[in-house]
């Protein structure tokens, strides 16, 4: 396998939060140097005609560089904040119709906090399950006028557009530990004194977001690339997909690295949001079960595919066999969204997969070699592992 390091990749002094990459924190989020240089590395193959997909978009950085460069791209995610954000990421706004609705939102959110209100009975307040437990009485009160405001926006982009600005408020005006993506919440001694400001940390997230779409609007406009289409499919990867036979050019996409139980949780991130913005409890609760590995799989065997996978999960069986069953279910699943993206690929097309290497139970877990093993049972040929340093 030709594998190499390349510091190149690493971007240690870039700016990762351009245009709308500023937008809303995600968990693993791929940094947008890194997919804007693996598109532009095959771009010239295509006559910028290239389609684009990224099968686990996440908050979409791969379908905004993909659009900064004029091409249709496709993203997938089983997760409705996460399409929400990659939507939203994705769609410029005319400057002018959102400056003169952004001044005068702002300020009507400033007039009701600044007249010190007597909470309006008609605003609805959310009823899940253990809302008092996560946020203060105060806080579910300002969210509530806050959501209550932005309900009211009649143009659905723009509405969209502050949907994600609160999304990120309620996360970090909940009683969530800062910096955490799974639900911890801020010990008891410390939450005494906890009181953040629900607005400010609202009218800081507009502001930033503002300027970065708005950055977003003028660079497409002068590129005359307003218009280039991105399609957001709430689909699994797993399963057939509605993109026809031989679509696909350029893969470029950051897979989970292992199931959310014991990786990154998607789910538990995305919860408190979701419950806020009305989304079915049920679908609040099951993102991570519905993941890669959420659930056993019975139907196949991804050992008999990756010899590189059965001898790792061996060695990991002898120190405990319930998480070498975990593993197995994640590949599995990974196996499965190989072969639909197979299905879905052109001839001749290329797949860059940013990946990291998980350790169980103490031994390294090489992805890398497992997913290139899969690839090649499907006909591909492997170009290339470069290795980064996450700075």
């Amino acid at each position: 396998m030709n594998k190499y390091r390349d510091k190149s990749w690493d971007f240690r002094t870039a700016n990762t939060k351009q245009l709308t990459h500023c937008f809303h924190r995600y968990p693993a989020m791929m940094i947008p140097q890194v997919a804007g240089r693996l598109i532009d590395m095959f771009l010239s193959l295509y006559s910028n005609n290239c389609k684009v997909l990224d099968p686990f978009c996440g908050s979409g950085t791969v379908l905004v560089e993909a659009k900064r460069r004029g091409l249709e791209s496709w993203g997938i995610d089983i997760n409705p904040l996460a399409r929400l954000i990659a939507k939203t990421k994705t769609t410029p706004i005319d400057s002018e119709k959102l400056k003169k609705f952004h001044g005068r939102f702002l300020k009507k959110l400033r007039d009701i906090f600044n007249d010190k209100y007597e909470f309006n009975k008609r605003v609805c307040i959310p009823k899940f399950f253990n809302i008092d437990f996560w946020f203060k009485p105060k806080v579910i009160e300002s969210l509530s006028v806050i959501k209550h405001e932005i309900l009211k926006i009649k143009y659905k982009d723009i509405q969209d557009f502050y949907k994600v600005v609160f999304s990120e408020t309620v996360r970090d005006c909940s009683n969530v530990r800062n910096g955490e993506f799974k639900l911890f919440r801020i010990p008891e001694q410390k939450l005494k004194n906890y009181n953040p400001n629900v607005l400010l940390t609202f009218l800081e997230k507009a502001e930033r977001n503002f300027k970065g779409i708005q950055d977003f609007y003028q660079e497409l406009f002068s590129k005359n690339y307003l218009n280039i289409p991105v399609h957001i499919l709430s689909e699994d990867t797993r399963v057939k997909t509605s993109i026809p036979d031989k679509t696909i050019d350029l893969i470029v996409t950051s897979p989970p690295y292992g199931d959310s139980k014991t990786t990154v949780a998607y789910g538990q991130f995305s919860r408190l949001s979701l419950q806020w913005l009305d989304f079915e409890e049920e679908v609040c609760r099951s993102i991570d079960k519905n993941s890669l590995g959420g659930k056993p799989s019975n139907n196949f065997d991804a050992t008999q595919i990756s010899k590189t996978l059965k001898s790792t999960l061996e060695k990991i069986a002898k120190k405990d066999k319930k998480r070498a069953s975990d593993v197995l279910n994640f590949y599995n699943d990974m196996f499965l969204c190989i072969k639909e993206l197979n299905r879905i690929m052109k001839p001749k097309s290329r797949i860059c997969f940013v990946l990291g290497n998980r350790t169980v139970k103490g031994i390294t877990i090489p992805t890398d070699e497992i997913l290139t093993e899969m690839f090649e049972y499907f006909g591909f040929r492997h170009k290339e592992t470069i290795i980064r340093d996450i700075p």
